[in-house]
């Protein structure tokens, strides 16, 4: 009966996660209503967390990390709007307010204006001096994010540990991704192409926007309007040929392969992968290998896994980039796996 009941709040924690980060799918929310339907306790599992999120509303965010710290040291009696609801266990109490403390962050971000004119001046500022022929350097460190503007009008938007070069000429506007992952919104200028080298290929745009993530092993780009050129870059031998360009159009994407060739084009969720814009992650099923790997991004140390096992654990979750303690504290909650901080302050996470 207990194994029963931990299962219906884990799937009731998924589909909550997923309803209110990604937008869902026409299938996956006749899924959801169906699994409402399907029983009395997974509807009354979702509403408590359904509770839960409009009790936080009215929560600072500090108050939300300190229930979630430490469920035992940090009851809920002080919080009226929280003590009406249904008391489980304490820990299922913390997991929920860390999946609530997650989204209403990302929510808050997502209220965040965009960059007024003299914000994005200010912003533009090369992180570096330029060189002798003119290019210019611009990177963000562990869990930064940053929009610049270029010469011509075109912005850019910096994920966390992202560097790119840019160096505009008489017929070519050239910007080179040397790590990390940008979204492009290009001035649109046919006689003057705009192309993203990403080491493995390149991308070739006269005017549209665009995600280019180049985080191992390859390089994976999205397009959210326009069209763009996709360009693979074998590796000089006998036996690679050049493979051939794909076309991107909105709501399309590719991956280039480590050694260069180029995968079909195919649909691509937007709303999940362009989520780290409003300072979001989505997770839908993912191996916690990779989970691990993209919150190592936002950290100045990193998280590692103890064994390949532990790695190929499935994680769904929506969170926020600025509160990855916040995640790490809650998958214990809901993958049987324990979670140590390192005195290098790295973390590790290993199988029960």
């Amino acid at each position: 009966m207990h194994d029963a009941a931990e299962r219906i709040r884990h799937e009731a924690a998924q589909w909550f996660a997923k309803s209110h980060g990604a937008a869902l799918s026409p299938r996956e929310a006749a899924a959801r209503d169906a699994w409402l339907a399907a029983d009395p306790l997974h509807r009354a599992e979702y509403a408590a967390l359904q509770r839960v999120w409009q009790a936080a509303a009215a929560v600072p965010v500090e108050r939300l990390r300190q229930l979630t710290a430490s469920p035992e040291s940090q009851p809920t009696v002080g919080t009226p709007a929280l003590d009406a609801v249904p008391r489980r266990s304490r820990k299922w109490v913390a997991a929920a307010l860390t999946l609530v403390l997650g989204v209403a962050v990302g929510t808050v971000l997502l209220r965040t204006p965009a960059l007024s004119p003299g914000d994005a001046t200010q912003a533009s500022r090369p992180s570096a001096p330029a060189d002798g022929d003119g290019t210019q350097a611009f990177a963000t460190r562990a869990g930064e994010r940053r929009t610049v503007v270029l010469a011509d009008g075109t912005s850019v938007e910096l994920s966390t540990r992202t560097s790119i070069r840019v160096h505009y000429g008489s017929e070519r506007r050239d910007v080179t991704l040397v790590e990390g992952e940008a979204m492009f919104s290009v001035t649109h200028n046919p006689s003057r192409p705009f192309v993203v080298d990403a080491g493995n290929g390149k991308i070739t745009v006269t005017g549209t926007r665009f995600d280019v993530r180049r985080v191992s092993p390859g390089v994976v780009v999205s397009v959210e309007s326009g069209s763009v050129k996709v360009d693979g870059r074998p590796a000089a031998s006998p036996g690679n040929a050049q493979s051939p360009t794909v076309l991107l159009t909105r709501g399309a994407g590719t991956t280039i392969r480590p050694d260069g060739s180029v995968m079909p084009a195919h649909p691509i969720d937007l709303t999940s992968s362009l989520a780290w814009r409003e300072g979001k992650l989505v997770f839908q099923n993912v191996p916690l290998a990779d989970v691990v790997a993209e919150v190592s991004r936002y950290r100045e140390s990193p998280v590692t896994v103890a064994d390949n096992a532990t790695g190929q654990l499935r994680v769904s979750s929506v969170f926020s980039t600025d509160n990855t303690d916040g995640l790490l504290a809650a998958l214990p909650e809901f993958l049987p796996v324990t979670v140590r901080s390192l005195p290098d302050g790295s973390v590790k996470i290993s199988s029960k």
